[in-house]
């Protein structure tokens, strides 16, 4: 959907978007004389401080984010420079998967943030999975898609009934599936059935379908009235919430529980809309869409803009029902200005800047804003990879690197 914008708008969104996959390519480690030892080799930058120049390394989700980016760059261009990027993440990835049949249980799983580790957040390890899905159908490289596939397959062989997805994986010295001990997740751990969905697209086997469809219905339990969710199913499971972060904590009262950062989960439940066709998943995304619209943009986290843009621009897609006018009147304060470009600093031009997972600064001290970084440059690209009338946002998107194809 091109959103009746002129062709010169078109243009303008692609190019911002390939400067934010430009902002990967240059960003991603590598030791300047190139050697083998450097253990940092390929990794992506979790997020940059323009003050003090430095970076901290990604993590597994890090990387599948950015493979989303580069992937959909890489479709669009076939500049080889996004492939070779993309590639060299995905080597990191393979460093943190497991792949040893030895253990059965977590054999597929993507450890957390370096190969030294034995733990596996799942959330985190999906969209690491869904980087490499993505990268695979783009490349034609089997390799990635086997690994994609043995994630997916990790999800379901520990898929547990009533309670779904394992929340976190410990490998060694024993292998150890944790669940959520309420029973419930907390409503962006449902965010981990969006590989499953892309590998239902992918292959047809209908067995990754019936994760998705519970993690949405469990989606809507934390809907409000007013359309907007909480990010816990009940407040009282929530008290131990204290200050603002990269998803929820503005507001006042019960308003501090509401996701700002969604981390995907609208791409959960339109899919689950998408396969079934019961109105109940699109109505609840059309009341969340009307919700975002009225009660956005949010000025923090500096993330929101981005993934909820993205969610007006899906739901309305799928709904038929245009409210891109939100998105682009408040495109230019929420997306572009926060764009770095002008700058001679390789390592911050084409980024998005806005840090929140602590508050306001980072590691390095100082202001979000000091900061560019992995998450807001993602969403952000998205957005406007949608806006150009050519993308999708891949791996948060429903359609992954599909804009026309609908189950």
């Amino acid at each position: 959907m091109a959103y009746s914008l002129s062709a010169k708008d078109r243009k303008l969104y692609l190019d911002r978007a390939l400067k934010a996959a430009d902002w990967f390519v240059n960003g991603q480690m590598r030791h300047p004389d190139n050697k083998n030892w450097f253990g940092d080799n390929n990794r992506f930058p979790y997020y940059y401080n323009m003050k003090v120049k430095q970076k901290v390394p990604g993590l597994n989700w890090t990387h599948g984010r950015a493979l989303f980016v580069l992937s959909e760059a890489f479709k669009l261009t076939k500049n080889k420079a996004y492939l070779e990027s993309a590639t060299r993440g995905a080597y990191y990835i393979s460093a943190l998967q497991v792949m040893d049949p030895h253990f059965k249980q977590a054999h597929g799983t993507i450890k957390e943030e370096v190969p030294a580790i034995w733990h596996s957040g799942i959330l985190d390890a999906a969209q690491a999975a869904s980087g490499l899905l993505m990268l695979g159908q783009v490349s034609g490289n089997k390799e990635w898609l086997r690994r994609g596939d043995a994630f997916c397959e990790c999800m379901l062989r520990n898929y547990k009934a009533g309670v779904g997805l394992p929340e976190w994986i410990q490998i060694y010295p024993t292998e150890e599936i944790r669940y959520p001990k309420t029973g419930r997740h907390g409503t962006i751990g449902y965010a981990s059935e969006i590989p499953l969905w892309h590998q239902y697209r992918r292959t047809g086997d209908r067995r990754f379908l019936k994760p998705v469809i519970v993690a949405a219905d469990n989606i809507l339990l934390n809907q409000r009235a007013d359309g907007g969710i909480n990010f816990v199913h009940r407040l009282k499971d929530g008290e131990a919430v204290v200050g603002a972060n990269h998803h929820w904590g503005f507001g006042k009262g019960d308003d501090r529980y509401l996701l700002r950062n969604d981390d995907g989960i609208v791409v959960v439940v339109l899919a689950a809309y998408l396969a079934t066709k019961k109105q109940k998943y699109l109505d609840a995304m059309v009341s969340y869409m009307e919700w975002t619209v009225a009660n956005g943009p949010h000025q923090r986290p500096f993330n929101a803009f981005g993934v909820q843009a993205n969610n007006v621009l899906d739901i309305g897609h799928v709904a038929g029902l245009d409210r891109s006018a939100w998105v682009l009147d408040h495109l230019q304060k929420h997306c572009l200005d926060l764009q770095v470009m002008g700058s001679k600093d390789a390592n911050a031009e084409g980024g998005f800047r806005g840090e929140d997972e602590q508050g306001e600064g980072g590691v390095f001290g100082g202001k979000s804003l000091d900061y560019v970084v992995t998450r807001t440059t993602c969403y952000m690209a998205g957005t406007l990879f949608r806006l150009s009338g050519k993308g999708t946002g891949t791996g948060f998107s429903p359609f992954g690197l599909d804009k026309v194809k609908v189950v």
